[in-house]
């Protein structure tokens, strides 16, 4: 990417994690997803989840669970954030797109997170974590005093995405709101910047 180089400040890129209020919960960095890096559109539509869309603002295709409740996109110049909420408002699925001064690693972009979490609710806890080919990227379990966050890291050069589903810590878990949040995660597909370009 052209231009000046940016100071490198990953806890605000991914402040906006925190505030969809919801946090991951599963198995710990379990997955039978296949690479997240398409080279087409995506046509299968999965049971329990809409049909494939583009979203632009995140710049991923995302199969959010039937019947959610679509938020507002938040952002701004560094990042983008697409949520979508469960009818208990206790389960989310979303995607944020991270704009990067310049390429770095999934370590760097959790340790940023962390350090949000940590800000906003005094402690911060990996559960584990594990490098991931299939993403390809790194996969997260984190928990902090409200929420048990579970995130898939995808690095592209420039760009960074967060893609996320979760419960809220304080409330009972629904297994089948977070069984549609963790699938509409793993069969969120991320485009080759050729595809994205015929994909708009």
């Amino acid at each position: 990417m052209a231009g000046p180089a940016r100071r490198l400040n990953p806890v605000y890129a991914l402040k906006t994690l925190l505030l969809c209020g919801v946090a991951l919960c599963s198995s710990c960095c379990h997955s039978s997803r296949s690479d997240a890096l398409v080279t087409a559109r995506p046509t299968t539509q999965i049971v329990g989840l809409e049909q494939p869309v583009y979203v632009e603002a995140v710049e991923a295709w995302c199969d959010p669970p039937v019947g959610w409740k679509l938020k507002p996109p938040e952002g701004d110049g560094r990042y983008r954030q697409q949520v979508w909420v469960s009818a208990s408002r206790q389960t989310a699925y979303g995607v944020t797109r991270i704009n990067l001064p310049w390429p770095v690693g999934p370590d760097l972009i959790l340790w940023g997170y962390l350090g949000e979490l940590r800000r906003r609710e005094g402690e911060a806890t990996v559960l584990c974590k594990r490098t991931d080919p299939d993403l390809p990227g790194e996969r997260a379990v984190v928990e902090g005093k409200k929420y048990r966050i579970r995130i898939n890291l995808i690095m592209r050069g420039w760009k960074a995405w967060a893609i996320f589903a979760g419960t809220l810590r304080d409330k009972p878990i629904d297994e089948n709101e977070l069984r549609l949040a963790e699938t509409a995660r793993e069969h969120t597909r991320i485009l080759p910047v050729a595809v994205e370009s015929a994909a708009r």
